[in-house]
């Protein structure tokens, strides 16, 4: 890699500062700190005061495993040295692992392909709005994005030299990404399955694939034991993970209003119109689409269980129960339309949207009529993103040789599989496959004659 950075300096110069230009856009002005963000910095600073591992509640902070540790505690560092929900520092941090990110990609790109595919790689990570824009949030993404990136370099590094070096720096990557979200897993699940279909492939290599097995295997997962074991000890539940739901044990969950959901959600402005005002905001009954219902008196019924929820905005168990009636009748009418075809349109649509939902853009992109300037946007967006997935495909079918290249399928495949089986979720779960789009859609771009030039 050092060859190549020498020998292209002006480019991954310019490449680098613009790369940096773009995130620091993000983190200085289109910063955003909601959702998911506050639960992370809450944990953060119950860690950092009260060095409780847990979130606020009016008698103080209370134990939580509603997140797994590695994101909450890399907040209470930064916040540590630069002051409770100090987020600029944060971002920034994110920013500088982000950018890290494309040299590791352009490394493994290197390594499996060739040098041209290397530069392309480099671009293709460094200009992504849609990676670049979660240096700006308070979000784990752009740290999953570099442990992930790094899992997969040490990968093909051990592929390629058959040192156990390699593998211990990859089990550890998976550990890291694990620990900042529970479907890092999937990634240790891919590179699973990549040994086992080598081993099978190459008899002769099996010894030392086995041991590289059980390398990354234990090393990977070493870390949830004491986590596990933390759980046991204050919740009396085995629970490496955290649950479907991210509830804390004894927690009531909705989970009859959430099977209604998952009869008609399918877009992530669904979610925002929807599922994430349930419970503290009022909800407009406008905003659930006509799928939702199977006749007028149904909508009627829904009508009226979102105006009782509308009181006083909370979903209780009676509502629950009624919208997991609804939910029932919808799954014994349509059995095959619920299985099977809302979570492979729910997976289309976080794969092929424009990805908007952390920009200050309407999320429903497609209404020219209310505000074209968004919908404009979103439509970019949405070309760009297509372009990117375009690429890659052709990039599993065309291009130069390329070593290894099942891993960088299999893991976009055991990724988009698991999402399958997920409810509704939000477009940024598939943003972990990007590291893979951009190797991919190297590999088809540098055999194209527009960068038949490049060295």
């Amino acid at each position: 890699m050092r060859e190549l950075l020498l020998s292209n300096r002006r480019y991954f110069i310019i490449l680098t500062l613009a790369a940096v230009a773009l995130r620091l856009y993000f983190v200085l002005h289109l910063p955003v700190i909601s959702g998911d963000a506050l639960v992370y910095s809450d944990i953060a600073r119950n860690v950092g005061e009260h060095h409780v591992y847990g979130i606020s509640t009016d008698v103080g902070p209370q134990p939580t495993l509603i997140r797994l540790p590695g994101y909450p505690l890399f907040l209470a560092m930064i916040f540590k040295i630069f002051g409770q929900d100090a987020w600029r520092p944060v971002m920034l941090v994110q920013a500088l692992f982000d950018v890290i990110t494309c040299f590791v990609v352009a490394e493994t790109a290197r390594i499996t392909i060739n040098a041209r595919a290397a530069k392309i790689a480099f671009a293709l990570a460094a200009l992504c709005p849609f990676t670049a824009n979660y240096a700006g949030t308070g979000l784990t993404e752009s740290l999953s994005l570099f442990f992930i990136a790094l899992a997969l370099l040490f990968a093909v590094r051990g592929f390629d030299r058959q040192k156990l070096n390699d593998w211990a720096g990859c089990g550890m990557a998976v550990a890291l990404a694990i620990l900042l979200r529970p479907d890092g897993g999937w990634l240790l699940g891919a590179i699973g399955l990549a040994i086992l279909i080598r081993m099978w492939v190459i008899p002769g290599e099996r010894r030392i694939l086995l041991q590289a097995g059980m390398v990354v295997l234990a090393i990977s997962l070493a870390p949830l034991v004491p986590w596990t074991v933390r759980n046991w000890r204050v919740f009396h539940v085995v629970q490496p993970l955290v649950t479907p739901h991210a509830s804390d044990p004894g927690e009531w969950e909705p989970t009859q209003w959430l099977t209604w959901l998952d009869t008609w959600v399918i877009d992530y402005s669904s979610i925002e119109d929807v599922t994430f005002k349930v419970s503290g905001e009022k909800v407009d009954f406008n905003d659930i689409p006509n799928r939702a219902f199977s006749d007028e008196q149904e909508k009627q019924q829904v009508a009226s269980l979102i105006a009782k929820y509308n009181e006083d905005v909370t979903l209780t168990q009676y509502l629950d129960a009624e919208f997991g009636k609804i939910a029932a009748r919808h799954i014994q009418e349509h059995p095959f339309k619920y299985h099977v075809g809302m979570p492979v349109m729910r997976l289309v649509t976080i794969w092929f949207r424009p990805r908007t939902e952390m920009l200050p853009l309407d999320t429903h992109w497609w209404r020219f009529n209310e505000d074209l300037h968004d919908s404009l946007w979103g439509t970019g967006l949405l070309l760009l993103n297509l372009a990117f997935i375009y690429f890659a495909v052709s990039g599993v079918l065309h291009g130069p040789p390329m070593k290894y290249i099942v891993l960088f399928i299999l893991y976009l495949v055991v990724r988009s599989l698991f999402l399958l089986l997920m409810s509704a979720g939000e477009d940024r779960y598939t943003l972990e496959g990007f590291p893979c789009l951009f190797i991919l859609g190297a590999r088809y771009l540098a055999g194209t004659k527009m960068f038949s030039s490049w060295a």
